[in-house]
């Protein structure tokens, strides 16, 4: 595959982010269409005040991993941490180290682990679980080709939900969601006329929960129902109550480098 970004639309993601405090909810949604896209002229991501500057992928793992399917193969799995390491030296951060089991991860698994990974190099709580019902929410989201299906309400006092399509890695979707996500980005409804989607993704990623009862619902599928490939979603959660896991963090610590 050439190392040129293609400017045909590949994937759309809907954004999510609902929170809700006691009674009180804010829900807001917007719809972003991200193509595999040629890299903005030199300084568009960083001419408007108060946006944070986005991070194009160096090196450029479009190159390296499929466009058709799910790519867990050590070179598309090295390239995209390379991208993300470059992105963590230029916020300042740790590199990022994936736990020894990784390749035996299921895709969901995967994008549960780089979620977490990306929240705990903030200083972010980890979230606790996968829950099989917020799995199946995900699922039938990743599915459809659409944004997850969950508002705050009832047991849910938090939801922070993503959708991607196109990208064959969970690190590839995470990366696109935390460091290229702004201005002259492939989100291309964020723009300088229109703020309010930007930064959305990386929002939900990082969103602030408390983790008394938190929790995960991660999907991957295939193609879609409209047969567009590598379609994932994520929806996090706090809850009043403790929903049963399927996989959790705690499981995942023996792998982690310490």
């Amino acid at each position: 595959m050439a190392a040129t970004r293609s400017t045909t639309k590949r994937h759309v993601a809907t954004i999510v982010l609902a929170l809700a405090v006691a009674s009180f909810a804010v829900v807001v949604l917007r719809e972003v269409t991200h193509p595999r896209y040629s890299p903005p002229p030199i300084g568009t991501a960083v001419q408007i005040a108060g946006q944070r500057t986005n991070i194009l992928p160096q090196p450029d793992f479009l190159a390296a991993c499929s466009s058709t399917h799910y790519d867990n193969s050590r070179n598309c799995t090295d390239t995209v941490v390379s991208a993300i390491n470059n992105a963590r030296v230029i916020e300042g951060l740790p590199t990022i180290a994936l736990p020894s089991n990784w390749y035996v991860l299921t895709p969901e698994e995967q994008l549960f682990v780089a979620t977490n990974l990306e929240r705990s190099a903030r200083g972010l709580v980890p979230i606790s679980a996968m829950s099989e019902s917020l799995n199946n929410v995900a699922g039938a989201a990743a599915r459809n080709g659409e944004d997850p299906k969950l508002s705050a309400g009832g047991i849910y006092t938090s939801v922070a939900a993503n959708w991607i399509q196109g990208y064959s890695n969970p690190l590839e979707a995470v990366y696109e969601w935390v460091y290229d996500d702004g201005v002259g980005s492939s989100n291309l409804a964020c723009t300088a006329s229109n703020l309010s989607p930007c930064w959305a993704h990386r929002a939900n990623v990082l969103v602030s929960l408390s983790c008394e009862y938190c929790s995960i619902g991660a999907a991957y599928a295939p193609r879609d129902s409209s047969g567009k490939p590598c379609s994932y979603a994520e929806v996090l959660v706090e809850t009043t109550t403790y929903l049963p896991a399927a996989f959790t963090w705690q499981q995942e610590q023996p792998y982690l480098s310490r």
